[in-house]
């Protein structure tokens, strides 16, 4: 004979043990709200370099302007931030150079 030491869930004897669950903070919420963006934001940019291509045949009237209008803010913060321009064009030779 089996003994069978475990009893239902429905017996009020037993408690069951539920996951602590960590109260919600204005803390939490913006530093993991920060790394979301953050990351959202280098992979637009680093998205890039494969794409470079399909962004110039749009962006010359040869095919979809869905790229075009997709890269237009990435265009935009290169003009106003002459750094970030020679970060993407350096990151856009890797690869199509």
């Amino acid at each position: 004979m089996e003994s069978n030491q475990s009893q239902s869930p429905d017996q009020p004897d037993q408690k069951q043990q539920q996951p602590a669950q960590k109260p919600w903070s204005w803390k939490r919420y913006i530093i993991t709200s920060t790394i979301q963006v953050t990351v959202f934001l280098l992979l637009y940019v680093l998205s890039i370099g494969p794409l470079f291509w399909q962004w110039y045949a749009s962006f010359n009237s040869m095919s979809s302007p869905f790229f075009a209008a997709f890269y237009t803010p990435l265009l935009l913060a290169c003009d106003i931030f002459p750094p970030l321009s020679d970060g993407v064009n350096w990151y856009i030779n890797l690869w199509i150079g």
